[in-house]
């Protein structure tokens, strides 16, 4: 997703999840309304409605081994989303609903 075309418009759930799975992620058929969820392994993307659906998406990464979290702007391949996390994350103790974009 290029930084232009998500300003030309707000992302619906089907095109966001439609990102996740060209980008290589897995997307379980239990996300929610108001969650979609990307998996590969023990890494996630998470696209929370409320910070997805608007001109200027904001997805967390979650390495669920290391406990580590970091927040991106487009949708990263599993492998880049690795190295995101292992450069540029942050250990959370808070809930993952509790995270906020910086």
């Amino acid at each position: 997703m290029s930084a232009a075309w998500r300003k030309e418009k707000i992302l619906n759930r089907e095109e966001v999840e439609r990102g996740f799975v060209g980008a290589g992620w897995e997307v379980p058929e239990s996300s929610s309304a108001h969650l979609l969820a990307g998996c590969a392994g023990e890494l996630s993307i998470l696209a929370y409605r409320s910070l997805a659906e608007t001109e200027d998406p904001v997805f967390e990464l979650l390495d669920w081994r290391r406990g580590t979290t970091y927040w991106v702007r487009v949708v990263p391949t599993p492998r880049l989303a690795a190295v995101l996390l292992e450069e540029h994350g942050e250990f959370t103790e808070k809930p993952v609903a509790d995270s906020r974009f910086p």
